[in-house]
Parts: C-alpha cells; structure tokens; sequence
C-alpha cells in the first residue's frame, strides 16, 4: 500500500488531527474549572458542547454526501485550527465566557471533521470483517496521536502555560491539512442536502440503545481528569502517562483485536466491551495509586478496543450507502449527545461523591450495567422483528 493509497493516507491524517487536539482536548473541563466555573457548570457546559458537537457531527456527514469527504474534512480542520488559537488567546482575558464561546466553535467543526472521517473509512470496507479491520486500522492511526498528544500536552502546559499550548495545538492541527494533499475521494456518488437519516425509524430504533453506553464510556473524560487530579492529587504529567497508556495499548492491541472480533457476534462483544470498562473504572476506585491508575487504564482500554471498532461497524452496516455520509453523521450526532450527557452525569456525581472513590465510580458503573442491558433487549427486540 503506498502512501496516496486511501486507508493508509487517512491513517496518517487521523494520527496528525487526533494528536493536535488531544494535546489540551483532555485538560478543557480543568481549565474552566481553574478559571472559576463551578462543577456543576462545568457538567451544563459539556452539555452544551453536545449540541455542537452533535449538529456537527450531523453537518459534517450530510455536507460529505453533498460535496465529498476530503472537501469537509479540509474545511472543517482549517476552521477547528482557527478555534483553537482563539482558546488560547482568550485564556489571556479573566473569565471563563470567552474561552467556552470558542471551544463550542472548535467542538462543532472537530466534529464535523471526525464525521467525515468515519465516513471516508466507511466508503473503504465492505461487509463486517473489512469493516471491522479498516475501523480498528483506524483507531490505530487516531490513538497513536492519542498516545502522545496528551503527554506533549501535559508537558506543554507545565513549561508554556495553558494559552501557549492551545495556539501550539492550532498551528500544529494546520500544519497537518498538508496531509490531504494527494488524498484521493472515497467516493463519487454524492447527493443532496437531506434528513433520511433521522426519518428512518428503523436505523433510529436501532442505534437508540447506543445512547446509555456513550453516557458511560464518557467517564473516561472529564472524570477522570477531576478525579486524578482533585481526588488524588496526580499532576498533570502523570494524567499525560494515563493517556499515552490507553494510547498506546489501543496502537499495539486493537489490529489483533480487530481480526479476532472481525468473524464473532459484534451484539455479545459490544457487551464485553463495556464489562471491560466497568472493571476498570472500578479498579480506579480501589487502587489509588500510581500503578492501579496504569492498570485501570489498561483494563478501560480492553473494553474500548473492543467495543469501538464494533459500534462504528454495526452504524455502516445499518447505513444506505448511497448516505453513508448522513447516517454515520446521526449516529455521530447520538454519541456525540451521550457522552457530553455522560459529561454531567459525572460531574454531577463528582459534586456529591468527589471525595468518596468507591461510591462515586460504583454510581457510574451501575450506567454500564443498564447499558448493556439496553443493548441487549434493544438487539433481541430487532432480531424479532
């Protein structure tokens, strides 16, 4: 495969823009918290962040139905590149008000970006186990980036300051559009502007169940972040080692994963997934320490190995392929949605049980138990019909 081959050139793009962003993507809920946002605030803004990031993951996906994957995707990454800046330069101003304007600016384009991406990765499979591969060579390509941009930004942040480090993370995620040069099209046949997506019941009525597993794979987010350094006091360099851990694993793990899970069940495995999760997050609440936050990590990235190449798999397969583009960009908006709503659930709980580990990730874990019962009536209620 050479480099203007399409899986591997959008491997190399998702590598660039994830590690741009996840530089100081991670640290956004601290840094309001720091600037003086209550908790709960902070838990109604993230909220608000899922309505842009839902409409731009909706606006994305329709908008590379209509004019075409490389052209979203270069649009929107210049604009979530000029978003960035403007967090940083607005970290110079007391308050909070302007810096939380222009990360609803950057979640929207981010989104769209992502959308379109998806989409494009989509265009490349056919069937489940091409699907599945493509998706966890994809996740690969994102969390390498992922891997090192919050440990660059962890130190970016200590030795520059958190301004300095959201202009570095604007300029870097420009400098990266250069990688769409020779990026072939993934598809030609594009279409208009359109809901089919969201009018139809029966993609809809089977996506639903989603919904719960996003609010709970959520709390590796926000959550975290407050709970390593609020509850535990961890510096920020060690929460950078906790995402280069998940990072890592998901780049030397999730290609085996990957073809283990490209013949299985993809319902019953979404389900192991999220029992991964709730293990680790629970070794979270029971080993406070440096070494139990690396294993929990590890244990939460099993489950996201697992759990998020099938999801994206069992959304194409459920799409038309002639609005491949739309309907991933719905799906996009319903995860989007839950994991801001995961977002407060969190930080509401952190406001009632910040200081009691055990009750405040049992709390969350009880989410992941409903959600996997919700997957599993949500499934069997459609094989019946």
């Amino acid at each position: 495969m050479d480099l203007n081959s399409g899986l591997l050139r959008i491997l190399l793009v998702g590598t660039f823009r994830t590690f741009s962003i996840s530089m100081v993507s991670p640290y956004v809920g601290l840094v309001l918290y720091r600037k003086g946002m209550p908790l709960l605030l902070v838990g109604a803004y993230y909220v608000m962040l899922a309505v842009t990031g839902a409409l731009g993951q909706f606006f994305g996906g329709m908008l590379s139905d209509r004019r075409g994957r490389r052209y979203t995707m270069v649009l929107a990454q210049l604009l979530n590149s000029a978003a960035l800046v403007a967090m940083g330069l607005s970290l110079l101003i007391p308050g909070y008000v302007l810096i939380s304007g222009f990360g609803l600016i950057q979640s929207l384009f981010g989104s769209a970006t992502f959308s379109a991406y998806n989409t494009y990765v989509g265009d490349l499979g056919r069937g489940q186990t091409e699907l599945i591969k493509n998706y966890g060579l994809m996740r690969i390509g994102v969390n390498l980036g992922w891997a090192i941009g919050p440990l660059f930004g962890g130190f970016a942040i200590s030795f520059l300051g958190y301004s300095n480090a959201f202009i570095l993370a604007g300029i870097t995620i420009l400098a990266s559009t250069s990688l769409f040069i020779g990026l072939k099209e993934s598809s030609h046949a594009f279409s208009g502007f359109n809901l089919d997506a969201i009018r139809d019941s029966n993609f809809v009525k089977k996506i639903s169940p989603f919904f719960l597993s996003y609010v709970f794979i959520a709390q590796f987010g926000l959550t975290l972040t407050i709970y390593e350094t609020t509850t535990l006091g961890m510096p920020l360099t060690y929460l950078g080692v906790l995402y280069f851990v998940n990072g890592a694993g998901v780049v030397l793990l999730q290609f085996h994963i990957a073809r283990f899970l490209s013949k299985r069940d993809p319902i019953r495995w979404l389900k192991v997934g999220l029992a991964f999760y709730i293990t680790g997050f629970m070794v979270l609440a029971l080993m406070r320490s440096y070494a139990g936050g690396i294993v929990a990590i590890f244990i939460v990235t099993i489950g996201e190995n697992i759990f998020s190449p099938l999801a994206m798999t069992v959304a194409n397969m459920l799409s038309r392929p002639e609005k491949r583009g739309s309907y991933l960009g719905a799906f996009g908006m319903l995860t989007s949605s839950a994991r801001s709503v995961g977002s407060f659930v969190g930080s509401t709980a952190m406001s009632f049980l910040l200081m009691n580990p055990v009750g405040l990730w049992a709390s969350l874990d009880s989410f992941g138990i409903i959600a996997i019962i919700a997957l599993s009536a949500g499934f069997r209620r459609s094989k019946k019909a």
